[in-house]
């Protein structure tokens, strides 16, 4: 009876020990499998954090940008603007100079009633200089505006415009030099004008077409 007792406690004792052992090792199991699933948990949540991070650069990038070329637009539009006003006012004063130069001595000259050669010489000299003195003025106040090569073909013409002024006020056709030689001489100068001031005038165009296609491709 007594050895029953003793087998019988031995046995409790070792199925005791048996599932506090089992219940140790499920108990581990489940701590360790919680620990991955927490684990999991956390790298999900560093992951999602790392790309919001990155989501919420690119996009404070992208307004950047887009308010940097916001503003290289405005800019460009302002400065295209402006440089377009001069230039059409150039252009303007460019054709007057031209067309009062070549009237100084145009090929079938008449002196209108009630005038004399000397009062009609006057007024077209006086008329050349008003419309030279207006495209100076313009020409060097606005000079840093516009490019340079512009600004020395207009000074070409200007210099040709002088010296037909010059030639038209001190020359006559019947001086010594001939009829022929006189009229010659015009028509070389009005050629050459009519011919820089075409230059000045596509010059001017590719300028405005530049500044086109600068703003299209911004």
């Amino acid at each position: 009876m007594e050895s029953a007792l003793i087998i019988t406690l031995q046995i409790l004792i070792l199925i005791s020990v048996g599932c506090i052992y089992l219940f140790r090792k499920l108990l581990f199991s489940y701590s360790s499998e919680k620990g991955k699933n927490l684990a999991t948990k956390e790298d999900i949540a560093e992951i999602t954090d790392k790309i919001e991070s990155v989501k919420n650069d690119y996009a404070h990038q992208l307004e950047a940008t887009k308010a940097d070329l916001s503003s290289q637009l405005q800019t460009s539009s302002v400065r295209y603007e402006r440089e377009f006003a001069i230039l059409e006012q150039l252009t303007e004063l460019l054709v007057d100079v031209r067309n009062r130069a070549n009237s100084l001595r145009p090929v079938f000259d008449r002196v209108p009633e009630g005038k004399t050669e000397e009062e009609i010489k006057s007024a077209r000299l006086q008329s050349l200089y008003e419309a030279r003195l207006k495209l100076y003025e313009l020409r060097e106040k606005k000079r840093p505006f516009y490019p340079e090569s512009i600004y020395d073909s207009l000074t070409d013409i200007d210099k040709l415009a002088h010296t037909e002024s010059v030639k038209y006020q001190y020359q006559s056709p019947f001086d010594s030099s001939g009829f022929e030689q006189y009229w010659q001489e015009a028509e070389q100068n009005q050629k050459e004008i009519a011919e820089k001031a075409d230059i000045s005038i596509k010059l001017i165009r590719a300028r405005v077409i530049e500044w086109e296609q600068l703003s299209a491709g911004l």
